[in-house]
């Protein structure tokens, strides 16, 4: 997904790309979400298995820390938001 000059900056500044990362040497990632879930997008090699158990583990974390998990025990039950939890995982796509 290439980023046209007069959007966002992905680096999340506020500015358009142009006035902020357009020329900077580091490649910037972009990000967004939908309703299929949280998406990523950068340069480099193609991530392993590893690194997606890895991403999946660090993601399902962060939520357990996060209010939002009090939230999901609370509505659903502890069984529930575990198996929702589960679904929380990280894919090549």
């Amino acid at each position: 997904m290439k980023i046209k000059r007069n959007q966002p900056c992905p680096c999340g500044s506020g500015k358009k790309f142009k006035k902020c990362c357009l020329f900077s040497e580091t490649p910037v990632a972009a990000s967004w979400q939908d309703e299929k879930g949280l998406h990523l997008v950068s340069d480099g090699e193609p991530s392993s298995e590893e690194d997606l158990e890895l991403m999946t583990k660090k993601y399902q974390e962060k939520i357990r820390q996060s209010p939002m998990w009090d939230e999901m025990v609370k509505e659903f039950g502890q069984e529930k938001a575990e198996e929702l939890l589960k679904q929380c995982k990280a894919e090549l796509g």
